[in-house]
Order: structure tokens, then sequence, then C-alpha cells
């Protein structure tokens, strides 16, 4: 006698696979997947590497400053509650984007948190973009248009002698996702080389360890990269100044001066909580203050885009309050000379010194970010203002901008050591 299955569970049956065939769309149901389409020429871009390499995924909408336990590698706790509570301290610590190994759980965390998620395409077991090429492809078709997805981070090392390889990287990654970025960064202090296909390129230096006056000709190095290229220039900063006591300070400094010369993202070396306990290191407070200074500015930073210019003061101290030899005093600083504020510049610089970056909102608005070269005094900066126009200051307790007085046609504001202070300048016809 032949078995016959019921109506009802057949009727099931087609319900499961139903489900199964429509799974995907459901899983993208949010409404900011369908925001995104890919080019209608795609297929021609892909089959193209010179139109590949010109292609330019979207750019990060905001600030980075990015939550790491290093990569190459799944540090993150496995279970996937005590994941959420590193998730939670770290944004209660002023980080906004995680770096990491992906699992779909590990996304949803991080956006039921309103946060972002970096994956690292370096570990090898998981999803390595060219050690485990599948499985990374795979992740990488599974989240495009993902808006809890930052990008991947492909590279963190030396590239002398391997740009071609990191460049291929870039445009292996894009083919599977041309949603979001890929992160390829390099060692400034050995080669300072840019990649001419990335949407956002960076490095590491840890300056304070290893050449501090390095620090500002690379970041003005991986700005002119940046603008030739059309990426965005991010840097590792390491969490502790180590060679120092007054963490707070530098890194602050470090921060403030990178945004001035229009790095979009700052990434901490590493994240100094314990892997076990997901207690934060002792000495760690430096770092949420910092974090919790420029985390306003996440959406201003990138509104302003890229600096047009970056400007320099003579300066009487060095960088850490330190008296300067006599042919250095009055001087621009040394690693900067070329920097000076040209005199037909409608801003100039009458007290303080400071390192100036010179930007433009899309609706015609001028904004500078004026960040203080002493790591370790306070300026008192006054700037005379050739144009006719409003100021304001942006206030990062409230999180907008609140007006600056014009007075005898200048602007004046105190700087903390190591800080820095955004302005905009509206015509007089837009002020209200």
């Amino acid at each position: 006698m032949r078995h016959r299955i019921p109506i009802v569970a057949v009727a099931g049956l087609l319900a499961v696979f139903a489900a199964a065939l429509l799974a995907p769309a459901a899983e993208n149901s949010d409404p900011a997947y369908e925001k995104w389409q890919r080019p209608a020429n795609w297929d021609e871009l892909v089959a193209d590497d010179a139109k590949l390499n010109a292609y330019r995924c979207p750019k990060p909408d905001e600030l980075a400053i990015v939550f790491s336990f290093g990569y190459a590698g799944d540090g993150m706790p496995k279970e996937i509650g005590k994941y959420e509570q590193m998730v939670v301290k770290a944004k209660e610590a002023g980080f906004n984007v995680i770096h990491g190994t992906y699992t779909p759980q590990r996304r949803d965390v991080v956006h039921k948190h309103g946060m972002k998620m970096m994956i690292d395409f370096l570990d090898v077991e998981n999803h390595h973009v060219y050690k485990s090429e599948e499985k990374a492809k795979k992740v990488a078709k599974a989240v495009e248009g993902d808006p809890a997805i930052w990008g991947y981070n492909i590279w963190n090392d030396h590239t002398r002698g391997k740009e071609a390889g990191r460049e291929r990287d870039i445009r292996t990654v894009r083919k599977w996702d041309p949603s979001h970025p890929a992160y390829s960064g390099g060692c400034a202090n050995d080669n300072n080389r840019v990649y001419t296909n990335a949407d956002v390129m960076g490095y590491y230096d840890f300056h304070w360890e290893r050449g501090v006056h390095l620090h500002l000709p690379h970041l003005l190095e991986y700005l002119k990269g940046s603008r030739e290229h059309d990426s965005y220039p991010y840097t590792w900063l390491s969490w502790r100044p180590a060679k120092y006591s007054d963490y707070y300070h530098r890194s602050r400094w470090s921060a403030n001066t990178a945004l001035a010369c229009g790095m979009k993202g700052i990434m901490w070396f590493l994240a100094p909580m314990n892997h076990e306990t997901l207690e934060w290191r002792g000495d760690a407070g430096h770092i949420f203050r910092v974090n919790k200074e420029i985390l306003p500015l996440k959406d201003e930073i990138i509104k302003i885009g890229l600096p047009t210019a970056v400007y320099a003061t003579p300066i009487t101290k060095g960088r850490e309050n330190k008296d300067l030899p006599e042919d250095q005093a009055g001087k621009l600083p040394a690693e900067i000379r070329e920097n000076a504020v040209h005199k037909a510049f409608w801003i100039q610089p009458v007290s303080g010194q400071i390192v100036m970056g010179v930007f433009k909102y899309a609706d015609g608005a001028d904004a500078i970010y004026v960040a203080n070269y002493n790591s370790q005094a306070n300026q008192d900066v006054k700037l005379k203002i050739a144009k006719d126009c409003g100021a304001s200051m942006f206030s990062r307790a409230a999180g907008e901008y609140k007006p600056l007085v014009i007075k005898g046609g200048a602007i004046s504001f105190p700087l903390e050591a190591g800080d820095g202070a955004l302005i905009r300048f509206d015509v007089a016809s837009d002020r209200k």
C-alpha cells in the first residue's frame, strides 16, 4: 500500500520552500537596502580593470572612530551575549565602528546599537580577501547594500613592493560588493605609498614612539594622495603614546591635527580592553575623553570634504611646549615650513600657534578646522576676517553651531592644549 502525504503536510512543505526562496528578500527588507542600486553598466565596469579602478564605492557617511582587537584572526568574544556587552561598552566609550570578523548575529548586534561593522578581510579562517577568497566573496555578496556595514579592511601593513597586489584586492572586493569601501593602508615610516584606486586608504606611523616630527608630513602626504585619487584618508593612532605620561593631551593633539588635515577616520591600535573580562585597562580613560570630544563632529567632518589647503603659523614653542633653538623660534614648524598662510588669503592669523585646514560645505559656506600646534599649552587664537560673513563655532556639547562675535574684523577664541575647533563662515546674504 502506497503511503500518501496529507494535504496539510504538503501545504506546510510548500510554505517552507517558499520561505526559503524568499529569505534573502526578507533579510534585506530594511528600507536602507532599497536605496542602493548597482550602476546600470556594472557588467561593463567589472570586465575592464581600468574602469573598475576608476569606480568609487559610496564613501562612509560619518567620521569613523574604530574599535579593534587587531586583524588576521577572530579576537572577538564568540558568545553573542558577551559580544554584545563588548559593543555596548565600546559605544559608551565613544566608538562608532567595530572592526572584526563577520557573522550575521554580530552584524545584528552592531546594527541594534546604532553602530557599523568594518569587516576584517584578513581573517584567513573565516574570510580572507585572497587566502580564503570564496568565504570572503560569500560574505561580501550577503551584505551588499547593508547600512550596518561600514565596509572591509584588507591591509594594514608594509606596502613597499606590494602595491599591485593591494590594488588588485581593492578591485576584487569592489567586484563582490560595489556598495561598501575597502580600507587599505600601509606603514608610512618606511614607505609613503598611496593607492590609485582606493575608496579609503591610510597608514600608521605611531609617531609619538617612532618620530613625532613625521606626523604632519605624513598627514599631508596622504591628503595629497586622497585628493588626487578621490579617496578618504584614515589613520591608525597608538592608543597610548608609550614614551610619555600625559597620554590625554598627546592623543588629543594627534586626533585634532589629523582632522585639520582631512582625516575621516581614527582607528585606535589597539582597543585597551581585556579580551576575556571586557574590562578597560586602568590607564585607558584618555581615549574615552578624546573619542567623546570628536564624536559629535562625525557628520560635519564628512560634510566639509577634504581641505583645499592646510596652513600653519609661526611658533615660539615646540609641539610639547619646549623652548626652540634660536634659529627656529618665530618661524613655521620645521616639518611644514612650506605651509605658511598666503598673504592674499582672506583669513589671517593674528595670534595663536595653530594648524588650520581650509574646507568648503556643499552649500558654499566656508569652514576651517583649527588645531592647536602645542599639545601641552593653551592658545588664545585670533583670526582677522577679510570677508563680509557671519561666523559660528561648532559646539560639541550642543551638537550644533553657535555664533561667534566678529569684533574689529576678527574672531577670537581660546583653544586648549592639543584641542581643535570647527568654524563655519556664512556669506552675509545667508545670515538670519
